[in-house]
C-alpha cells in the first residue's frame, strides 16, 4: 500500500506535511517527530503538530542526514516549542558549523522559498542545534512499548542515520534507501561513496522492515514496500553501470559527464525536485563512480 500525507499510517505513526516533504510523527506519550523537510514548510508542520498534539508538546526530533530538504525546518519546530530537542548523527553539529555549508543550504532553500513565493522570514532556513548526539545501536523509547533504534547508514551522506521502530517495524531511512521518482522508478542517492551506501541498503533490507517511512513520496507498506526494498540495490547497480558507461563516453570528465546526463535524465515530469537541488546530486553521484573507478 502507498500512502500519502496527510495521513494516519499505522498504530501511533502518523504522516504529517505534504506527500513531497512528509515529517513523521509517533503519537505517544513522548512524541517523536523524524525530520523536518523544507523550511518554507515550517508554519505548515508547525499547524499540523498543534492540530494532531493539541496541548501536547513533541519531545525529539530526529533528523536522519544533514541535507537542507530534511532538516530545513528544524529551527521552526523548535521556536514553537522551545522544549523539544533535536537529535542526529555527530557529523550533522560538525555540518551545521561549516559556512560553506548552511550558505549552500539557505542558496538552495532560498530558492525554492522565491519559486512558491513564501518569503516570509519564518521560513528563512536556520541551521538548527543538534542538541542529542545519536550512535549506532543507541535506543529511544518514545512510550506504549515503542522502540526506536539507531542504525547509521552511509552512502548518501556521511552522517546518514536510520530509524527502526518497533512495532510495528518500520523504518525512516533518510535517503539511505534511495528515492522513488514520478514515473515509480528508483532514483538510488549515493552521493559520499557507492559501496558505502549499497552496504547501507544491505544492513537495513538484514532488518526486514515491513513498513517504509520515505523521505520523498508515498510512505510504503506490505507488497509496495517488499517490491522497492527487492529493487534498491539493482537500482544502484543499474546507476553505476550508466554513469561508468557516461565517463567512459566523456573521457573522464566529471563536469562533462554531468552535463550530458543531466541533458539525458532531468524531466519535471519524472523529477520531483529542483533542478539545482538534482544536478547538484547528480555531480555528486558521478564523482563517486569516477572515485570508486580510479582506485
Amino acid at each position: 500500500m502507498k500512502l500519502n500525507a496527510p495521513t494516519k499510517m499505522t498504530g501511533s505513526i502518523v504522516i504529517l506535511g505534504d506527500t513531497g516533504l512528509p515529517v513523521f510523527l509517533i503519537d505517544s506519550p513522548r512524541p517523536f517527530l523524524f525530520d523536518a523537510g523544507m523550511s518554507f514548510m515550517g508554519p505548515v508542520y508547525v499547524k499540523a503538530l498543534e492540530e494532531a498534539l493539541g496541548s501536547r508538546q513533541p519531545s525529539v526530533l530526529c533528523v536522519t542526514h544533514s541535507h537542507y530538504d530534511h532538516i530545513g525546518a528544524c529551527s521552526s519546530i523548535k521556536d514553537r516549542f522551545k522544549g523539544l530537542k533535536i537529535a542526529g548523527h555527530p557529523l550533522v553539529r560538525e555540518v551545521m558549523k561549516k559556512p560553506g555549508a548552511v550558505a549552500s543550504m539557505t542558496h538552495l532553500s532560498d530558492i525554492v522559498r522565491q519559486m512558491l513565493g513564501t518569503m516570509d522570514p519564518c521560513t528563512e532556513f536556520k541551521p538548527p542545534q543538534i542538541d542529542l548526539i545519536l550512535r549506532e545501536g543507541y535506543t529511544l523509547e518514545p512510550g506504549d512499548g515503542i522502540v526506536i533504534t539507531v542504525l547509521e547508514t552511509p552512502g548518501h551522506t556521511r552522517d546518514s542515520v536510520t530509524y527502526l521502530i518497533d512495532p510495528p517495524g518500520a523504518v525512516v531511512p533518510g535517503e539511505a534507501l534511495g528515492v522513488v521518482q514520478l514515473d515509480g522508478d528508483i532514483c538510488p542517492e549515493f552521493l559520499t561513496d557507492f559501496d558505502s551506501y549499497v552496504a547501507s541498503v544491505k544492513k537495513i533490507l538484514a532488518r526486514r522492515p515491513s513498513m517504509i517511512l520515505m523521505p520523498h513520496g508515498p510512505s510504503l507498506t506490505g507488497d509496495d514496500a517488499a517490491e522497492f526494498l527487492e529493487k534498491a540495490i539493482p537500482a544502484a547497480h543499474a546507476w553505476r553501470d550508466m554513469i561508468s558507461e557516461a565517463l567512459m563516453e566523456c573521457g573522464r570528465d566529471v563536469d562533462g559527464t554531468t552535463g550530458r546526463l543531466f541533458e539525458r535524465l532531468y524531466d519535471p515530469s519524472r523529477i520531483g525536485q529542483e533542478k539545482n537541488a538534482f544536478l547538484m546530486n547528480l555531480r555528486a553521484k558521478v564523482n563517486c563512480i569516477a572515485k570508486l573507478e580510479r582506485q
